[in-house]
Parts: C-alpha cells; structure tokens; sequence
C-alpha cells in the first residue's frame, strides 16, 4: 500500500503546473460553493436559531404581516394549554440619524422578553433596571460598539414606519445570536400611537410566544389560528424557522438560484477536471503496457489514477473549504455590511459536504479514462503514442 501511495504521488508531481492548475481550480469552485450555501444559510435565518427557537412561535395576521392584530389576543393565547410565556412584538423600523444607520428595533414586554431570550446573555441587574425604565432600551452589545453607544446614554430613533419618534436611554447590554437589534417597551410604543392620533392604539405586528416543550408546539399552533379562525383578525402561527424562511421567500426562490449558480461552477470543474484526467492518463498509456507486464492488475491500475486524481482533488478540497473557514471566521462582517450579515461561520456540515464533493469530484472525473486504461491490451497500449 505505501509503495502505491508514493507511486501516485510521483505520478502527480510529475506535471507540476498541470497538477497546481487543477488544484487551484477544484479549490476556488469549492470555496465559491462554500461561501454560496454559508450565504443562503444566512438569508434562512440557520445563524441566528438555537436550540431555544425549537419552542418558540410567531403569530401573525393570517393576511400579511402589514395587518396588526388587537392586544386583547395576548391574554387568550396565554390561556392556551401549553404556551408558557407570550410577548407583544412590533417591528418600529426607525433608523440613528441617518437612514443608512438602519438595523432593527421591537416593541415588547421587557419582563416576559427577559425570560424568553434563554440563548442570550446579559446581566439581570441591567435587565432590572430596562424593566424599570418605561423609556429604556436594551440592545446589543455589537450594534452598541458600532456606533459607540453606553449604558446610560440617551439616543432618539427616527420614526420610518410610524409618524413618531423614540426617545430611548439604554439600560443594558445583550449577546446572542441577534447582534443587531434594539428592545423596548410596547407599553410606552402604544402610548405615543394614542398621542399621534393618526393609529389605531392597542394594536400590535405579532405576538412571540414560547411552547412549554418541544411537543407542545404543534398543538399550540393550531389551537390560537383555531381560536381566531372566524374573528375579524384571523391568525397563522409558525414556527420562528418557518417565520424567518418567509422573508426569504419574498425574494423569490433563492435557494434554487444559488442551487443553480453552484451546480454550473461544480459542473464547469468537473469537465476541466476529467479533461485533466483524461489527458494524464493518455499520456501513461506506454507505461500502463510496462506495468502490465511486470504484473500489475487491472484493479490495481485503476485505483492507481483513481487514486491519484482523488488526492490532487482532495487537496484543492482542503485549500477551498479550509480557505473558506479561515477567511470568513476572521473577518468582522457584520462590522463591513453594517449589520447586514452578521454571522459568516462557516458549519461543519459545509465543510463535510465540501469534501465530500471533493472526493467524487476526483473520483468520478477519473473514473472513465482509467477504466478504459485498465482494459487496454498490452500490445494496444504500447502502440499509443502520448
């Protein structure tokens, strides 16, 4: 066995510029593909869901996320046999000063808030006093570093969506999987909608609620859209992965657009790959013919380019998927896009399945021509000309 290794690893240094070409080629479609399926488990939301999202549910208008629903909903869903906490959650979408300062801010119940974000950290004196506050905000501790905000200090969110303004003053600092959000309380986000006269007060987006177990959430679900099936606000509750898959719906079928995008870069290297192969081993036909007469099988030949191809791919699998990994775990993307991506890690299921591709890329692309090298006679090989 290591007499083969080291066969096949003369026999792919012999063509250095060939071999480096190939690898550079199976690495940078990896690493495209990488970064392509890193992308799209961004847009679905994979980045941001933990373990605590499993109980968790969102209710909204069974229309459009544009119809409010009436507060009073709060105190029924509660009443619901296996919800365990409910929050009122509206979408403010004001901005910091400038509208490029964009990034997002709810409305909640901070004491049910406080007990739902389990997957959080943060300090509960802080939380305390955000609690206490009917003015305090708490937000994350990235969006504070980005624009150099601290605990106590006083910041005003500009209305986008609503004809009013937030005069906030921060009360305390979270981790999560949400680096980029801003909480407040819904009780004083109402009270300026009954000051503004212009909307209907007692009015909310959607309602956050947590399932006390894992099997409570199906049932939980159907029973509040059962509950206001025939009410003038009918609902549709889903799970928060299913909720966040929405908006990634409004762009249309990304995922099939990426999909698409992928395969043609895995096919293009495939061919250039197989060309590669191909012309290796047409080139070695002479030597297939020696090898045959000092013993070598037939089996024995085709693990040999097999093999050989596999290696070089695999290398090109370790640079593409590796590169990746060190590349997007070491830049602040959430500082370069302005909160727009937040996460960029790559997952170790990316990095399986993209030496996964590797292997069959090497495998499949040399499986052809060095079948038909394996079963050349010994007089039809040594006529071949290279």
């Amino acid at each position: 066995m290591y007499k083969f290794l080291r066969l096949m690893m003369k026999n792919a240094g012999r063509n250095r510029r060939r071999t480096a070409l190939t690898i550079l080629g199976v690495a940078a479609s990896l690493f495209l593909l990488v970064s392509l399926r890193t992308f799209l488990g961004e847009l679905e939301g994979d980045s941001t869901l933990t373990p605590a999202s499993a109980m968790q549910l969102v209710t909204i208008h069974s229309v459009s996320m544009a119809q409010s629903l009436p507060m009073s909903y709060l105190q029924r869903i509660q009443s619901v046999p296996g919800v365990e906490l409910v929050t009122p959650f509206q979408w403010f979408g004001g901005y910091y000063q400038d509208p490029r300062n964009f990034f997002a801010q709810f409305a909640v119940d901070p004491e049910v808030m406080s007990h739902l974000a389990t997957d959080y950290t943060f300090t509960q004196d802080e939380v305390r006093e955000w609690i206490k506050d009917r003015t305090g905000a708490w937000v994350a501790r990235k969006l504070m570093d980005r624009f150099g905000w601290k605990v106590g200090d006083r910041i005003t969110i500009i209305g986008g969506l609503f004809p009013f303004n937030l005069e906030l003053t921060i009360r305390g600092s979270y981790h999560g999987p949400d680096e980029n959000g801003l909480f407040f309380h819904y009780d004083y986000f109402n009270e300026l909608q009954r000051q503004s006269r212009t909307i209907a007060p007692d009015r909310v987006a959607s309602f956050w609620i947590k399932a006390r177990t894992p099997a409570d959430v199906p049932p939980v679900a159907a029973a509040i859209d059962g509950m206001f099936h025939n009410s003038d606000a009918p609902t549709r509750t889903d799970t928060v992965k299913a909720f966040s898959l929405s908006f990634t719906a409004m762009l249309g079928n990304i995922r099939l657009f990426l999909s698409l995008i992928a395969g043609a870069v895995l096919f293009a290297i495939f061919l250039v790959t197989a060309n590669t192969m191909a012309m290796t081993v047409r080139e070695r036909s002479a030597e297939v013919a020696v090898m045959k007469t000092l013993g070598f099988r037939r089996g024995q030949i085709l693990a040999m380019f097999v093999g050989e191809s596999v290696g070089v791919a695999l290398v090109g699998g370790v640079v593409g998927v590796g590169g990746a990994k060190v590349i997007f775990g070491n830049f602040d993307w959430y500082r370069f896009t302005n909160g727009i991506i937040q996460h960029f890690n790559v997952a170790p299921s990316t990095m399986v399945i993209g030496m996964a591709l590797a292997v069959l890329l090497g495998a499949v692309s040399a499986a052809v021509p060095a079948w038909r090298a394996s079963r050349q006679s010994i007089v039809t090989a040594l006529r071949h000309v290279g």
